[in-house]
């Protein structure tokens, strides 16, 4: 058990803690994890773990793959090499799935997990506050020194001081927030609150908030209103907790619009300080929508949408050669699978949060992992909206292994039928 929980452990931490590495061969950036799966390869034929072939969940990842491959071919883009690496992709999710499936203890989390947590708070914290010169000489490793987001950290378009939305080990604002409200399951309040997980939890919303994202915030509060529901809690205790934390949200924000960002005398800078430091905000007074960045998401959305019906069953392949050559950032996870591979690629992708759906509202009252795993759906299911959380190279595994976690629990899975 500690052998395999130590894997376990090592996994996430080379996942959410270690940089990409370049070589000079390869057009792409490799993660550390990607040298794990040939040993998991190994391990599920040594094992022969066969048997899961029967879940619903594994034959959903095998069918997904062959809907790559056709769409592929009848594109005529069997000379791309990126595209094929999106099969490889999903294998890489069936072997976390089935590694965390079958490795992981009978626990409610893996033992070590706080670490992690640490460990990302620390760098999170240095990064935000550059401290050490940790944006000039270490983030460069992580997100590349041509990164939009750490060059334009703290400033605007025009260069001047402006809201700093922490972009963390993943290098993108919305990704990090994705990131902290997972690891916020983890600590999420309960009947009896350990003061231990009361302030992993309060740092953990800290950090989601320094992000700065308006869809993760909302996220955010999809995921507590669930929780409290599902849970069983005295009203007493449920108003403390609500107070607790919309009084550490107000703190933050208060401290960010009233902090002083620049020592500039012009009253038009201080002024847009000010307003830039509501980004998320902006969610409330309906100005998030009114956003020259959000008429771009609509105009592009659109233009795809359109084309959707020129190949409705199998997509247009993923082309990923020309996202990159016009630069384009799809930024609606829903969207771009059905331009991708069709209704029926749309159809599988949906199924990673719908096949274990039924067996999860089953036991959501009386399992903590069935709960949470609800939850972890919610989060990926919302933030696919404005973001592509389940095909990120680091969320999406974060997303299986947690699947693997809750499929691992005998109690809530008596079957593998499902």
């Amino acid at each position: 058990m500690k052998k395999n929980n130590l894997l376990l452990l090592t996994m996430l931490f080379c996942l959410v803690l270690l940089p990409p590495i370049k070589w000079q061969f390869l057009p792409f950036k490799l993660q550390v994890i990607d040298f794990f799966m040939p040993v998991f390869a190994g391990i599920v034929i040594y094992k022969k773990w066969y048997k899961n072939w029967n879940l619903w969940y594994v034959k959903n990842l095998f069918l997904l793959m062959g809907i790559i491959a056709l769409s592929i071919l009848i594109n005529k883009q069997w000379m791309a090499v990126n595209d094929w690496f999106e099969i490889y992709k999903v294998i890489k999710y069936l072997l976390v799935f089935l590694i965390f499936k079958e490795l992981t203890p009978p626990l409610k989390k893996i033992t070590g997990i706080d670490i992690i947590v640490i460990c990302l708070l620390i760098f999170n914290f240095l990064h935000y506050h550059n401290w050490f010169h940790f944006n000039e000489t270490v983030m460069p490793v992580f997100c590349g020194e041509n990164s939009i987001h750490l060059t334009h950290f703290g400033l605007n378009s025009a260069g001047l001081p402006a809201v700093k939305r922490m972009i963390g080990t993943i290098g993108n604002p919305n990704n990090n927030a994705i990131l902290f409200l997972i690891l916020m399951l983890f600590y999420l309040p309960k009947e009896k609150w350990k003061i231990k997980d009361i302030g992993f939890f309060t740092l953990c919303l800290i950090a989601f908030l320094a992000c700065q994202s308006r869809t993760s915030l909302v996220a955010f509060f999809v995921i507590i209103l669930v929780h409290f529901v599902i849970i069983k809690m005295k009203w007493q205790k449920l108003l403390i907790y609500c107070s607790f934390i919309v009084a550490v949200m107000c703190v933050f924000f208060f401290t960010n619009i009233s902090s002083p960002t620049s020592t500039a005398s012009d009253i038009n800078i201080s002024h847009s300080l000010e307003v830039s430091s509501n980004y998320a905000l902006t969610l409330l007074d309906g100005s998030a929508t009114k956003s020259s960045s959000w008429n771009l998401r609509i105009k592009l959305w659109k233009q795809f949408l359109s084309q959707i019906a020129e190949r409705p069953i199998f997509g247009h392949a993923p082309q990923k050669n020309s996202f990159y050559e016009q630069k384009l950032y799809f930024e609606n996870e829903y969207i771009l699978i059905l331009w991708r591979y069709g209704i029926l690629g749309f159809i599988s992708f949906i199924g990673f949060y719908l096949i274990p759906f039924k067996k999860i509202l089953k036991t959501v009252r009386t399992s903590e992992i069935s709960k949470n795993t609800l939850l972890l759906i919610l989060i990926f299911a919302i933030c696919g909206l404005t973001n592509n959380p389940l095909i990120h190279p680091t969320l999406s595994l974060l997303f299986f292994s947690y699947l693997g976690v809750y499929y691992s629990q005998k109690k809530d899975n008596q079957s593998v039928s499902s």
